[in-house]
């Protein structure tokens, strides 16, 4: 693992250093809508701790551990200061300018202070690279001894030193941490937490007033796409909620005009009927399907689903065992 992944993996999961009191998981959605800028495409809300009550994430999150690199930043973080890397993280809000390098994550999390997350950062930094790295000539020393991590604080920026390289992670208020996808560009960081309201005045902006911004997984994007000659999206938003069990989607996806909405949520009622008579879709997927209803609402497509945790597992699962089988 290279220097600057290091740094970028870091900044992000030394979210939860320190503290078990309870955050108020609005507080990262409330961060973020002051701080994204006008150019903000794609907007998406996580409550960790109603997530993490899931079975989809005791199920899957141990699978983390089976990439090698992710393992040795989280098994550095609990060893080194001894508590769960997930701990306190209590919400997390992903931003992107549509563009695959270019965002954001804003996390709140609660009884991290700056000089104790210093303190077990520079330890969990020097050991997340305890051998020498791929370009070290014969001779060289290990990468731990001959490189010393350091910490500097320049108003609501920390940067984290190791070598000639540099990450940066962001503070707002006292609870909020904003990790770029950039962890060594510093001028990305500044731009990402700089909007100072901007983002309420776009596109996104407007569509995430529609969004129930207090349930479980929630999210809105912009952006214009033909799906068929004469009916184009301009954008989407919804949420999935929690709650006994049940996994409950509510999605829009916004049109230019209602005309669109009622001749694209008729084509994709055929669609979806046919499919459900013919019940040519896998086992695993099939109680998903089956849920799925689609209705036209002024403007927009509305597609509503509700399925138990034991069908959504199966969902991801089979798309996991499958990925890339095409």
């Amino acid at each position: 693992m290279r220097t600057a992944g290091i740094l970028a993996a870091l900044a992000l999961s030394t979210a939860a250093l320190h503290g078990q009191a309870r955050a108020d998981a609005a507080r990262a959605w409330a961060a973020a809508k002051a701080g994204l800028p006008a150019d903000t495409k794609v907007v998406i809300g996580i409550d960790v701790t109603a997530v993490q009550k899931t079975q989809l994430f005791a199920t899957f999150y141990p699978k983390l551990h089976d990439q090698p690199d992710v393992a040795k930043v989280l098994d550095a973080i609990k060893n080194g200061c001894k508590i769960d890397p997930l701990a306190v993280i209590q919400g997390i809000v992903f931003a992107s300018s549509g563009e695959r390098d270019d965002g954001a994550m804003y996390l709140a999390v609660s009884g991290v202070d700056r000089t104790r997350l210093s303190s077990c950062l520079q330890t969990t930094a020097q050991a997340a690279a305890p051998h020498a790295e791929a370009g070290d000539k014969p001779g060289d020393k290990p990468a731990d001894k001959a490189v010393k991590v350091t910490i500097k604080q320049a108003g609501n920026i920390t940067e984290v030193s190791r070598g000639g390289e540099s990450g940066y992670f962001g503070w707002v208020g006292k609870d909020v941490l904003v990790v770029t996808f950039h962890a060594t560009d510093k001028p990305s960081l500044v731009k990402w937490m700089g909007g100072k309201g901007a983002l309420a005045k776009s596109d996104v902006g407007k569509a995430l007033s529609r969004v129930n911004t207090a349930a479980a997984m929630w999210g809105a994007g912009s952006g214009i796409k033909e799906l068929q000659p004469g009916m184009t999206a301009r954008g989407g938003y919804g949420a999935v909620t929690y709650a006994k069990g049940q996994l409950s989607a509510d999605i829009h996806a916004v049109m230019e005009n209602a005309g669109q909405a009622g001749s694209a949520s008729m084509v994709a009622n055929q669609q979806l009927n046919l499919v459900k008579a013919t019940g040519q879709v896998p086992v695993e997927i099939a109680p998903v399907v089956q849920a799925i209803t689609i209705s036209a609402d002024n403007d927009e497509v509305r597609m509503k689903t509700s399925v138990s945790e034991e069908d959504a597992v199966g969902v991801v699962r089979y798309m996991i065992d499958n990925a890339g089988s095409n």
